[in-house]
């Protein structure tokens, strides 16, 4: 899984390659999921009815049926690619007339594939990340899996975490079969609690008690600071939807038509108050350009901040360091109830493959059990027994994620494919503003984006 510092954007697919969804102010790419983007296109995808049948064209054991070939598209290189090619590999020897070959395109991936996807050409199997789901399924290049899910080679849904399955849903079918994933946390340093007599978060905590714990843990020396409660996440839109939603606002309507009035509706204004108030009126999080001073050091490890908000990118290299005691909380609750978000990897089914029933059985092992007991040896599985396999489920570093799964909400890219060149565009530019170190008119600021952001919206369904 990357680490947030290297967090796998989206493909970033917009008439000019973008990136918004789950990347981080311009993080780039490594070797596993963490997030996405959005855009615009038309048609739907196509249903293969064969798929209700039983698959027989890669069966195991069948040595007279003929050769098929089937290629998987990745944007991940070095180690990430060698494990998908490694699962392959164990596919292909129990399915001898099958040879598949993983394309891995680790620069400009979305740029290639949709070049591949207008030339009739794209892979057989390809990764998609979150924000890309309904720009692809719109664009009619996602076969429709539902029926491949619900015929006699199908896989039985309850097996997976119904959160992170629904990602690859849309409009009550499903397109894509997760790959990798991660939601949020809180992580905190036990020792910097301990001595400062502050018990540890507990399930439930709400946003003022995180507020207050931060506040308690910032220490000052004259004017300069030397700890910090908590590492925010600054402008990094998606990981702040955890708290907009908890307050009861959200930042596009449900159907994915309006932004004014949601962007702008008083949780998400209060929420964002909040959360400037955190920065600039009690300073509980260093700024950029006080973490930059750091020169890529890790302020958590280093014993410069107490807590970090971030995915479970960071665990694996926290669990080895004998120096830090942490633990993991999950995110506090807001005056409407729980709330997450999630960063996701998945595959499609190229709607023009040639060989759907034999790319459905593969898609079927990737996203299954065998696959994903090695995909998920650094990062989370969809597939609950395969999490309970490795363990995830009992580390108490890991549980935290996987106890707030069901408090994940839809993010709006996967609402709107048009989100990124819309309200994601007008939002950013606010917490872009926010970031700069002076306060801001959040509601006045937040009703501009708003009402521009539905101006770029109609403006990007017309050119569809």
């Amino acid at each position: 899984m990357a680490k947030r510092g290297k967090a796998v954007l989206a493909l970033g697919i917009t008439a000019a390659v973008v990136l918004t969804g789950c990347g981080s102010n311009g993080d780039s790419n490594s070797n596993s999921a963490a997030g996405n983007a959005s855009n615009k296109s038309n048609n739907s995808a196509t249903t293969n009815n064969s798929a209700t049948a039983n698959n027989t064209s890669a069966s195991s054991g069948n040595t007279e049926q003929k050769e098929v070939k089937l290629r998987v598209g990745t944007w991940e290189g070095g180690d990430g690619a060698k494990l998908q090619e490694q699962i392959a590999g164990n596919y292909m020897k129990d399915h001898s007339n099958v040879k598949i070959s993983v394309e891995s395109v680790p620069d400009q991936y979305g740029t290639k594939l949709l070049t591949q996807i207008a030339a009739g050409e794209a892979p057989d199997i390809f990764q998609i990340g979150d924000g890309d789901v309904s720009m692809f399924m719109k664009k009619g290049a996602l076969e429709d899996l539902t029926p491949y899910i619900q015929g006699a080679n199908g896989v039985n849904l309850d097996d997976y975490y119904q959160s992170v399955l629904d990602v690859g849903k849309l409009d009550g079918k499903y397109y894509t079969m997760p790959k990798d994933y991660s939601d949020i946390a809180v992580y905190y340093n036990k020792k910097m609690f301990d001595d400062a007599g502050i018990p540890y978060p507990q399930t439930g905590w709400t946003w003022d008690q995180f507020y207050d714990t931060a506040k308690k843990l910032t220490v000052k020396d004259g004017d300069k600071f030397k700890q910090w409660g908590v590492s925010l996440p600054g402008g990094w839109v998606r990981a702040i939807l955890p708290l907009i939603n908890s307050y009861g606002g959200s930042v596009i309507s449900p159907d994915g038509e309006k932004i004014d009035g949601y962007m702008n509706s008083d949780g998400t204004v209060k929420a964002l108050e909040l959360y400037q108030d955190m920065y600039q009126k009690d300073h509980i999080s260093p700024s950029s350009t006080e973490s930059d001073a750091f020169k890529g050091v890790d302020l958590f490890v280093a014993g410069k901040v107490a807590m970090s908000v971030t995915g479970r990118w960071p665990v694996e290299d926290y669990e080895k360091n004998k120096d830090l005691s942490f633990g993991v909380a999950q995110m506090p609750v807001g005056p409407e109830g729980a709330a997450n978000t999630i960063c996701y990897a998945g595959y499609g089914l190229y709607s023009k493959s040639e060989n759907k029933d034999a790319a459905w059985d593969y898609l079927k092992y990737l996203t299954g059990p065998q696959g994903q007991e090695l995909m998920a040896t650094h990062a989370f599985t969809a597939v609950k027994s395969t999490a309970e396999k490795l363990g995830q489920t009992n580390d108490p570093a890991l549980k935290p994620f996987l106890d707030d799964i069901p408090n994940i909400k839809d993010f709006p890219e996967k609402i709107s494919p048009f989100f990124g060149v819309s309200g994601g565009k007008s939002l950013q530019a606010v917490m872009d503003k926010m970031m700069l170190g002076k306060p801001i008119d959040v509601k006045k600021e937040l009703d501009a984006a708003a009402k521009q952001g539905d101006i770029d919206l109609q403006a990007a369904k017309a050119d569809e």
